[in-house]
């Protein structure tokens, strides 16, 4: 039994150059923007296209599978997770990347987003801008994490490169979200992202780091009380 859910607005689209299914996006050339992830038992693979000026990634993927929380005995395919951190996120307000559709079939599952038009990575941003500039997108990317884990959501991949961040609006996005899930505390997800982030940032100058980091764990800090 399959499953295919097409985000509001994207379905004509999609349907104009007949990849509104399953199978047709399954189908498509093997071009993969890296060598595809073989690991679990299974693998998955990125492709990138551009319909009508809209650039698109096109994530497969095959017996790669995570367990529910609070169901152990049940699994799905991680972009299923994926699929589910999108939407909840973008719900409440936490900067995340656009997700059209996904579809799943017999263990396979697919899931296409919209490249943010003009965002680069972290590492890149580094290289492109230093001082205050370079300060300015540091405390947005940590007023993004601190957004999330306020909901006690914890990203799970908190790699540089999972972080796009606009070089003129620093504007935020997050992806690669299959590891998402949530914690029992806000103090859990923080400490378990920015552990990670804080190991593989290292390109990064000690005062940008420690601006994200204080700007992540800003709201989660007790205020002093003021004296009368």
């Amino acid at each position: 039994m399959g499953h295919c859910f097409i985000a509001d607005g994207w379905g004509a689209l999609l349907r104009r150059h007949d990849l509104d299914t399953f199978e047709a996006l399954w189908r498509l050339p093997e071009q993969w923007v890296e060598p595809p992830n073989v690991r679990r038992g299974g693998w998955s693979g990125v492709t990138r296209m551009t319909l009508e000026g809209v650039t698109l990634y096109v994530k497969r993927q095959q017996g790669q599978r995570r367990r529910f929380g609070h169901r152990p005995w049940c699994s799905r395919p991680t972009y299923y997770h994926e699929f589910l951190a999108l939407n909840r996120l973008s719900r409440l307000g936490v900067p995340v990347v656009e997700w059209l559709l996904y579809a799943e079939q017999d263990g396979a599952a697919i899931l296409v987003t919209r490249a943010p038009s003009g965002f680069v990575d972290l590492k890149t941003l580094s290289e492109m801008s230093n001082g205050p500039r370079l300060q300015a997108g540091a405390s947005r990317l940590g007023d993004a994490l601190a957004r999330m884990h306020a909901l006690r959501w914890q990203h799970g991949a908190c790699y540089p490169a999972h972080f796009l961040i606009h070089p003129e609006t620093l504007a935020v996005r997050m992806l690669d979200l299959e590891r998402c899930r949530r914690r029992r505390s806000r103090m859990a997800a923080s400490t378990a992202d920015l552990d990670q982030l804080t190991r593989r940032a290292g390109f990064l100058p000690p005062p940008v780091l420690a601006r994200i980091v204080d700007a992540a764990t800003a709201a989660a800090r007790p205020v002093a009380a003021r004296i009368f």
